[in-house]
């Protein structure tokens, strides 16, 4: 049970300090802790190949999208490195958390497809949404276009994501 707390609030943390970093010129702020975050969870997780083969996977399809997404102008980022040609490093970082609580905080709601999708658009366009608020991000106007676009992806990846995962435990 203390790992799936820590594992849950690992995200937390890593999207509080990403959001903070990216508002206060401290974009690394975020990548630190996240990876800190990644490095302690597969010290302490039992299930490390596993975790590393989903942080993998999900983690690809969401730099995708993000990165489709910000070339369509869905999204732009307040203080994006231009060395880098994607999304910042700080959300992928996030990406990289995120992956990591399917298997064990959120392992649960992968047992409801309806349920994955729905919370999974739910939670990912609020977290784009609150993210765009707080200055981290900017969206596309109209902004009620951009969270319903999000909220799709978001429960489109939510789903996919434990196809995947039921893949690589059943492998």
């Amino acid at each position: 049970m203390a790992f799936l707390i820590f594992n849950f609030l690992g995200l937390q943390i890593t999207w509080a300090a990403c959001a903070y970093g990216a508002t206060h010129s401290m974009p690394m702020l975020g990548v630190i802790v996240g990876l800190i975050y990644i490095a302690l969870h597969m010290l302490l997780t039992k299930t490390r190949n596993q975790d590393l083969l989903i942080l993998l996977a999900v983690s690809a399809i969401g730099i995708s999208i993000d990165h489709t997404n910000s070339y369509l102008g869905l999204i732009s980022f307040i203080d994006n490195d231009t060395t880098f040609p994607m999304i910042p490093l700080w959300l992928v970082t996030l990406w990289m958390v995120f992956s990591l609580m399917l298997p064990h905080s959120l392992n649960w709601l992968g047992k409801n497809t309806m349920l994955a999708f729905f919370l999974g658009g739910l939670g990912g366009a609020s977290s784009y949404w609150l993210g765009h608020k707080l200055g981290a991000i900017s969206l596309s106007e109209p902004l009620l276009l951009s969270i319903v676009i999000l909220f799709i992806e978001w429960a489109v990846i939510c789903c996919a994501s434990y196809i995947i995962l039921n893949f690589i435990r059943h492998k």
